[in-house]
């Protein structure tokens, strides 16, 4: 009797966890119902190997799990798009360094910051939320006769971020 209690208590949070009812609930605080809003936690992260272009892959996991594109509108300002609609996210860098070797012809550029969501669309009408954010760049030069090229071979940035989000 009690290997089958178990049994079924397991296979019900299996089935609250892949249905999502369990994030719901948790997130709100109270039973989950089609017009409550859904606040928690959420995160975002974009990894970017891409020379030139104004558009990363966007993997969002919390309140709402997504992937999508993140599209560059201004130096303080993205949009991310995903399957069923889009928002805008204002960010502010609030420290930087950076860091070049000429030896190895390589560097780093750290940054911290903080961002905020608004402007919803489709099933992120009404989204709003705010966070810190962090990004990581790595860029490698060319080794030239003259010490290293003015002008990247390759790069790689590592966008991380996280804060509070309600979605209606």
């Amino acid at each position: 009797m009690r290997k089958t209690l178990a049994a079924l208590i397991g296979a019900a949070a299996t089935v609250m966890m892949i249905t999502g009812a369990g994030v719901a609930s948790a997130a709100t605080g109270h039973p989950a119902s089609p017009h409550a809003a859904v606040t928690g936690t959420q995160h975002f992260q974009l990894v970017s190997n891409s020379l030139s272009g104004n558009k990363n892959k966007v993997v969002a996991y919390g309140v709402f799990n997504a992937r999508g594109i993140d599209v560059a509108t201004s130096n303080t300002r993205d949009t991310f798009k995903f399957r069923g609609g889009s928002f805008r996210v204002r960010h502010k860098v609030t420290h930087s360094r950076q860091h070049f070797s000429k030896r190895t012809c390589a560097g780093t550029q750290r940054q911290r910051g903080t961002y905020k969501l608004s402007h919803g669309t489709g099933k992120y009408a009404g989204i709003s939320g705010h966070g810190h954010f962090t990004v990581r760049v790595l860029i490698v030069a060319r080794h030239t006769s003259h010490g290293c090229s003015s002008k990247p071979i390759a790069i790689q940035t590592i966008i991380q971020a996280h804060g509070p989000v309600s979605l209606p």
